[in-house]
């Protein structure tokens, strides 16, 4: 058995650490990434205070001899590693979901420093999702060569001293890249998508960047789209900061997935033949073409819709996503300009009526669900003008 492990706990970064007798470490966590937010209340299941919470991160890390921290050295290593020289671990709680509380692990060595992250479910909504998202993260993981999703490590629950129960799960930390939203401000001839560095600093994307960004949203969804069982990513959404970014020049990026909550199929009880499967890919192009443009201003403010930009975007990176998979599954070579040929061929009222139709899917009383209606005319004259013949 190894010797303990010596442990320090953080707010934030390594700037702000926290001790029992800090005055945060008694008070409850959040439970909503908007803390005014009147759905607050009905998302607690347990009350945890910040200092409980951390213990039991603790704890879980101390599972198995340090198993998660073993896991995690050897993946960032890629090669077989143990806790021996391990000199201590950094904890650090990054921010407060609706869903999960992150921790930041920093595992301090000899050789350097990695990080990798914690995820404990506190809420009603997180609690509901967490066992269901491990199990889709590893799938999905295990099936692309080149996964823009964590990987992830280990699944437990750990009890705290007054009795709640917390699960919580360990992945993969991706270094250096941050959440971004739109934001009310236009700085000069940068875009409106601003990146939140690590350090609470933030700054504006290119507008080539800002688009690479709903390409890339696009494209990672479209690849991760099972053409036969019609299984998509689903509840995803931007104000949660489900996709993280970090820009590689003026003009590109790069994207990471940090989340699956939902891998369900598009369509109930689908017939597995042609036509349902190219259905399936315009439903799914709808769908993805309304979710990419919202958002929440900051991330927690009011609802907002990106520029037509995206949408060209999004589109774009929908056909480089179909190409990849095509590939992939040996299909045609013309089997993405089939797909575009399909779209451009059809009627527009029945197009816009599938937009109204995904629409008027979401909850009644979802916020959501009316900004999107009051933009489906705008948004569909300018979807079919980007599909139309040159």
């Amino acid at each position: 058995m190894p010797d303990k492990i010596p442990l320090k706990f953080f707010l934030t970064s390594r700037d702000a650490p926290i001790t029992p007798d800090h005055d945060i470490w008694s008070r409850p966590l959040p439970v909503d990434r908007r803390p005014n937010n009147g759905s607050s209340k009905d998302n607690i299941e347990i009350q945890v205070s910040y200092g409980a919470y951390l213990s039991a991160v603790g704890r879980f890390l101390e599972l198995n001899d340090y198993r998660t921290v073993s896991d995690a050295l050897g993946h960032s290593t890629g090669k077989s590693a143990t806790v021996a020289k391990v000199r201590g671990l950094s904890v650090i709680l990054v921010k407060h979901g609706e869903f999960y509380h992150p921790v930041r692990v920093i595992i301090e060595t000899v050789a350097g420093e990695y990080s990798f992250v914690v995820s404990g479910a506190v809420s009603k909504a997180g609690r509901g999702h967490i066992v269901g998202e491990f199990k889709y993260l590893a799938g999905l993981w295990a099936e692309f060569d080149k996964p823009v999703i964590p990987r992830v490590f280990q699944l437990d629950e750990i009890t705290t001293e007054n009795g709640s129960i917390i699960p919580m799960f360990s992945a993969q930390w991706f270094d250096g890249f941050c959440e971004f939203h739109l934001t009310d401000t236009f700085p000069g001839n940068r875009s409106n998508l601003v990146v939140w560095d690590q350090d609470e600093s933030s700054h504006f994307l290119t507008r080539s960047q800002a688009a690479d960004v709903y390409r890339k949203v696009a494209q990672t969804l479209t690849t991760t789209y099972n053409f036969f069982t019609f299984h998509h990513i689903s509840a995803w959404h931007h104000a949660a900061g489900d996709f993280i970014v970090r820009p590689i020049n003026p003009d590109r990026i790069d994207l990471r997935l940090i989340t699956v909550r939902k891998y369900a199929p598009l369509i109930e009880n689908p017939e597995p033949d042609p036509n349902n499967m190219i259905e399936g890919l315009l439903l799914f192009l709808v769908n993805l073409s309304l979710r990419n443009r919202l958002d929440r201003l900051d991330g927690t403010g009011d609802l907002a819709w990106a520029e037509d930009y995206a949408l060209d975007a999004t589109i774009d990176g929908f056909f480089s996503g179909l190409e990849i998979m095509a590939a992939k599954l040996e299909l045609p070579d013309s089997f993405a300009d089939s797909i575009r040929n399909y779209i451009r061929a059809y009627p527009p009222d029945e197009l816009q009526a599938l937009f109204s139709a995904v629409a008027d899917k979401m909850p009644a009383a979802s916020p959501e669900r009316f900004f999107i209606q009051a933009r489906l005319g705008e948004h569909g004259d300018h979807f079919r003008a980007i599909l139309a013949p040159v």
